[in-house]
């Protein structure tokens, strides 16, 4: 499965006072893929290995929605290879109808109904996904966030130099488990040089060669870790790829069990949008 690209693959996205509140797609995929782009006062970096087929069950989107707002999407499909692969375009297309719903909470109920009635209307291979989304303003730094039973998210904070899981008990239900499921949402506010790191379960769930998976907490200490041994000023594609690199050194071989997307966003250093309109 292809979805469309943007070239070059460093994308950059301008302000527009004309545009009303609505999403437009800057880059959507399921396949092998590392994938840079700047939006407004923020650098998105996208790096996605699916397992033992071309395409898989993680979609990894960004969005370019109004004038100074930024939204990702992380949904991690039940499985890998084709099944999985067939459900992501399914989840794509969903995205595409709901793109432009404002609060992250709202996309992922509408999203959830759709997605869920669709399932108990086909007797093909829709199964349970889960989702991560985000939106950014860059007029405030406030990122605004929800959950489907995806793996919380880390918050890089500069000034601690210290990552921190964001979103206790928002876990919520996967899409596809029941339809009229209300999602909660949350937000933070991102300091110049904050990232936040978005996963699949795949870059938690890897086993050692003894059968010892990394799990949450483990992956928050190497990201950690990899980050300290990382030259400053820190390149956000540089992170990414030592970041899969290490998931394979963990894993001890080349080939992975599960699909991987790593998504890591940072804000770029504070720039008043507003005092730009002319």
């Amino acid at each position: 499965m292809k979805f469309r690209k943007v070239d070059p693959q460093t994308v950059e996205c301008s302000t527009s006072v004309a545009r009303p509140f609505g999403c437009m797609e800057l880059w959507a995929g399921n396949e092998k893929a590392h994938r840079n782009l700047e939006l407004a006062g923020l650098e998105a970096d996208v790096i996605a290995v699916p397992s033992g087929a071309e395409s898989g069950g993680d979609l990894s989107a960004v969005f370019s929605c109004s004038d100074n707002i930024a939204r990702v999407v992380l949904a991690d499909c039940v499985g890998h290879g084709y099944v999985a692969s067939g459900v992501a375009r399914h989840i794509h297309s969903l995205l595409h109808k709901f793109q432009d719903i404002r609060d992250t909470a709202g996309l992922l109920a509408s999203l959830n109904d759709e997605f869920t009635l669709n399932i108990e209307q086909s007797e093909g291979p829709l199964k349970m996904t889960t989702v991560v989304t985000g939106t950014f303003d860059a007029n405030t730094g406030e990122f605004n966030f929800a959950y489907a039973a995806h793996p919380r998210m880390l918050h890089w904070r500069a000034r601690e130099a210290k990552f921190h899981q964001i979103g206790e008990g928002m876990e919520n239900f996967p899409l596809g488990y029941i339809t009229g499921e209300q999602y909660n949402e949350q937000s933070v506010r991102l300091d110049p040089g904050d990232m936040i790191l978005a996963f699949s379960d795949g870059a938690t769930e890897v086993q050692s060669p003894e059968g010892e998976q990394l799990t949450a907490n483990g992956f928050l200490d190497f990201a950690a870790a990899t980050l300290e041994n990382l030259p400053q000023p820190l390149a956000l594609p540089v992170f990414s790829s030592s970041l899969l690199s290490g998931i394979h050194q963990y894993r001890g071989c080349a080939e992975l069990d599960d699909d991987i997307t790593l998504l890591t966003l940072r804000r770029s250093p504070e720039i008043d949008f507003r005092s730009q309109v002319p």
